[in-house]
């Protein structure tokens, strides 16, 4: 049994275990949003794919037959399998409207794959096509170096929307991030040189399937500890509704249109004005009647159900936070809920971390640790034993 054979043999019982794995998980963890039920059967497609994929390489010794004729095969099994897996892991991060611009690059560049190798089998009469594979490899590329970019540009700004609008724990979607850019950039530049040369095969193949199981791991993680809620998309839908009230406005009267588009200018130039010292003061109260309503106890509020809450604008809060709390609303919840965590642990010292943590909003104990690491320099507990030998 020569070493091509155990690699692909070890491929194939790794997609079939990672795909049940990933089937599995749906008995146990029902993720609330919808997306990472649509990634996740995105992934289990994927790797059934490329499952049966080795099981057919083996079956027909096909990368034996010739380097060029193995490459030929896989940039047509896993030029859609990559865009799937990409697709799944750009799900979870983009709007619909985005989402469904990758389907159309991405499907694009794969009939243009199909494209070339009808052309090439044509010309050549069977699959060893000759220089038309390298016209193959550099479309794959380019349609690798699209899914990375697309990635990663909604990554950087998912997270930015997180780290001002949400105050739940994001660590296990910053491992998530982690995780998919490794899985990705892997892919995306082991491939190409995999695909043509069975020395380097030996080398990239258990690496990419470390990669892999990173990523599966962390993806699953993410279903059972964090959701990013749906209002979060709300701006971006807001975003996108502003041509339609262009167009409408436009329809009718002069006056109506023109007396609109000076109130639009208007507020325009009023985001960037400073808050009236009323407008503040007025902002607090609402703040603190917040708190005292124990509005911080929701560990899935944000700075949009906030803004319901209080009758504030997102924009003022917003305004409000870095104006006159000179942090932003994640750090200033953040705050409450471990001054709260604090006074409940000298108040009630039965009871445990988890207990704590839930009652004060934080979505995970993780994030009172955290929390306690960053501001006190030690855990919950240690400053527990602390504050008893104190008293």
């Amino acid at each position: 049994m020569d070493k091509l054979y155990l690699l692909q043999f070890a491929c194939f019982v790794f997609m079939l275990v990672s795909a049940g794995y990933l089937g599995l998980s749906s008995l146990h963890v029902h993720w609330r949003n919808r997306r990472f039920e649509r990634s996740r059967w995105m992934l289990f497609l994927a790797l059934l794919v490329l499952g049966a994929h080795y099981l057919l390489q083996m079956a027909m010794k096909i990368r034996v037959a010739g380097d060029d004729l193995g490459a030929v095969v896989n940039m047509l099994v896993y030029t859609p399998c990559f865009m799937l897996i990409s697709k799944a892991i750009y799900n979870v991060e983009a709007t619909q409207l985005f989402s469904r611009r990758m389907t159309v690059v991405c499907s694009a560049i794969y009939l243009i794959i199909l494209a070339v190798f009808g052309i090439g089998y044509w010309r050549a009469g069977s699959f060893h096509i000759g220089l038309w594979l390298y016209v193959m490899l550099f479309f794959y590329v380019i349609g690798n170096v699209y899914c990375v970019g697309v990635i990663l540009r909604e990554m950087l700004r998912r997270r930015r929307m997180l780290e001002t609008m949400a105050a739940s724990d994001i660590m296990p979607y910053v491992r998530y991030s982690r995780a998919s850019v490794f899985i990705v950039c892997v892919s995306a530049l082991a491939i190409p040189a995999a695909i043509l040369s069975t020395t380097l095969l030996y080398i990239i193949g258990p690496l990419g399937l470390l990669a892999f199981l990173f990523f599966i791991v962390n993806f699953i993680s993410l279903g059972n500890s964090y959701v990013p809620t749906d209002e979060l998309l709300d701006s971006e839908e807001e975003k996108d509704a502003e041509p339609e009230a262009v167009a409408v406005a436009v329809e009718q009267t002069p006056t109506v249109a023109m007396e609109q588009t000076v109130a639009g200018e208007a507020i325009a130039d009023d985001r960037h004005a400073m808050l009236s010292a009323e407008r503040c003061t007025l902002i607090q109260q609402r703040l603190d009647d917040w708190c005292a309503n124990m509005g911080y106890k929701d560990s899935a509020a944000n700075l949009l159900t906030l803004s319901r809450s209080v009758g504030i604008s997102k924009r003022d809060l917003t305004q409000y936070f870095d104006q006159c709390q000179h942090r932003t609303f994640r750090v200033w919840l953040s705050g409450i809920r471990f001054q709260v965590a604090k006074d409940m642990m000298r108040e009630y010292p039965d009871y445990s971390n988890d207990a704590i943590s839930a009652e004060c909003g934080f979505s995970a104990r993780t994030q009172l640790y955290r929390i306690f690491k960053a501001k006190e320099g030690c855990t919950p507990t240690a400053w527990r034993d602390g504050l008893s030998k104190r008293q």
